[in-house]
């Protein structure tokens, strides 16, 4: 067994109970996305709500078109609002195999055990999916989420009726439009990459299905199209999506954010004035 191998069995659970709950903090709080399009149908759904954590988008996604997508990092002093939903072990795994990382990859998400506090008064042993700050496919200077990623997050947090302050929270951050010819030329690009590096994929993904390993043929195939795209697009200098912005944690306790709503707002709109619209040059070898 390879290093990378006894790496990704450790992070990853070979069962797990018959019936998990999964806290959602990023699209799967919206039932279009779980129920529509993962298939999966929650046996039970509350809000809830895990301390000592911050809300991050710093997992890079796809250049000018999906910049970045959903993470948490821990924070002692911030706290994240999301959505505890009670699924079945195979639909849990089934969740995992959609993700990043399609459930085996290390650098992508991964189960880890919380502690949540149900809006009904409950503490709930759940998984949060985390992609570890040491993954390579970490973005350290924020990226901006596309306006129907964030979207996704603000509705779906009004549909299981969220805190008002944390949706005014999430309504708060910045977001990325996407233009059409952006999306045109990142697309010819991934078909280009396609065909180039064919010589490469083929035989690795060809090995992976022959060996009934499709979550890691799929997890190979992404990682290396989503990491010769962003070196690609930074070759050319379009750095203005993954520019830094002030991502600021939701403060831990309701109660003390309402209480500094106004100075929060202000102090959001002075750090994104004062930023610059480029990264710096080293950058780069994070976003490896």
């Amino acid at each position: 067994m390879s290093m990378s191998n006894s790496t990704s069995e450790s992070l990853f659970p070979s069962s797990y109970p018959e019936y998990v709950y999964n806290f959602a903090y990023g699209a799967n709080m919206y039932p279009n996305v779980l129920s529509g399009r993962r298939k999966i149908h929650p046996i039970e759904s509350i809000p809830g709500i895990l301390k000592g954590w911050q809300l991050t988008f710093d997992l890079g996604g796809i250049p000018a078109v999906e910049p970045c997508f959903g993470n948490i990092k821990e924070n002692p002093h911030s706290e994240i609002h999301g959505v505890l939903h009670k699924m079945t072990e195979k639909d849990f795994k089934h969740l995992m195999a959609t993700e990043r990382g399609s459930g085996v990859d290390a650098n992508g998400y991964i189960p880890h055990k919380v502690n949540v506090y149900a809006y009904d008064g409950r503490i709930i042993e759940a998984y949060a999916l985390v992609v570890r700050q040491i993954s390579p496919g970490i973005v350290n200077h924020h990226t901006l989420p596309s306006v129907r990623y964030i979207g996704l997050l603000r509705n779906g947090a009004k549909h299981y009726k969220i805190h008002p302050l944390y949706i005014e929270y999430l309504q708060s951050l910045p977001s990325h439009e996407r233009s059409k010819l952006a999306t045109a030329l990142v697309i010819i690009e991934a078909l280009l990459l396609i065909t180039l590096f064919a010589p490469i994929w083929v035989p690795v993904v060809s090995y992976y299905m022959c060996t009934k390993q499709k979550p890691r043929a799929r997890a190979y195939f992404f990682t290396l199209m989503g990491t010769n795209l962003w070196r690609i697009y930074r070759f050319f200098g379009a750095y203005r999506v993954i520019r830094p912005y002030y991502s600021a944690p939701f403060p831990l306790g309701s109660t003390d954010f309402e209480a500094n709503t106004k100075a929060f707002r202000a102090e959001v709109q002075a750090n994104e004035q004062t930023l610059d619209d480029t990264i710096p040059d080293d950058i780069s070898s994070e976003l490896d």
